[in-house]
């Protein structure tokens, strides 16, 4: 599982989308650069917006930025802190002024292209992402290549998204969203049994993931392995009940159980 300084990880909204933008589980481990050192409330609106109190965490971003108000990395976390209320239009101005003060600070490049995809600006986050590829190789590069994958998705280009999400598990194999995108990827190509692959090593590191679990089921339809497809809808009902996989399993399953006989 892949470790860096991502957003949508850790940040709700970002969650949902799947964006990878500058902070993840462990960004409150990160040590504080010379420049933040003494940013007490900076390194508190951190921990804050790990721990998911984004209100908190904003106040204290607002106070370290008030007090340091040329600190690019406090602009940068201010915006995370946004990007995850939805406010997209301030979360950019917040990335755009972390680059403003510091150029170099490549991971406000990468979360600004999240903000403004979000917001549905693709061609300006196109040109946010290809800016990061273009710099020299840093952690962020794999974050801004699956952002890109997720931008030609939603330009339905899905022959391109495979091919930037196949890029991103080269340089990362254990990065198990970008699996788990490929596999959504390669249904809309019809290539079921990769797609099924990629489902399966999701369900490796994660048994419950209902999106794996139900997309494996639909793959497996596709074949003579019905049997072994609605086992994956139950289990996709059994992990994961509230999620929006577990009620089209439960559709399936209830139509199952009209053939089969089984009470489900």
């Amino acid at each position: 599982m892949r470790r860096g300084l991502v957003a949508s990880a850790l940040l709700a909204a970002v969650v949902s989308s799947g964006c990878r933008s500058a902070i993840e589980a462990d960004a409150a481990a990160k040590e504080p650069s010379l420049l933040t050192a003494d940013l007490v409330d900076f390194r508190n609106g951190l921990a804050m917006l790990h721990e998911g109190r984004v209100d908190e965490a904003i106040q204290q971003l607002n106070a370290a930025r008030a007090a340091y108000p040329r600190n690019a990395e406090v602009a940068n976390a201010l915006g995370l802190a946004l990007l995850y209320k939805k406010d997209y239009r301030n979360a950019t101005k917040l990335f755009t002024e972390a680059i403003g003060l510091d150029p170099n600070l490549v991971e406000a490049i990468n979360n600004r292209g999240v903000a403004l995809m979000e917001a549905g600006n693709l061609d300006d986050a196109l040109k946010d992402f290809e800016a990061v590829l273009a710099r020299p190789k840093t952690a962020q590069h794999i974050d801004a290549r699956f952002n890109l994958g997720l931008l030609t998705e939603r330009q339905l280009r899905w022959a391109d998204a495979e091919r930037e999400l196949t890029t991103v598990l080269a340089d990362d194999p254990g990065y198990t969203k970008a699996a788990r995108e490929r596999g959504l990827v390669r249904m809309k190509l019809e290539e079921f049994l990769d797609a099924l692959q990629d489902f399966l090593f999701v369900l490796r590191e994660d048994p419950k993931d209902p999106v794996a679990n139900y997309n494996a089921a639909l793959c497996l339809l596709t074949t003579d392995r019905r049997d072994l497809a609605v086992r994956y809808m139950e289990r996709t009902v059994h992990s994961a009940p509230e999620s929006d996989e577990a009620k089209k399993a439960r559709r399936f399953l209830g139509g199952e159980s009209g053939v089969t006989g089984r009470d489900r």
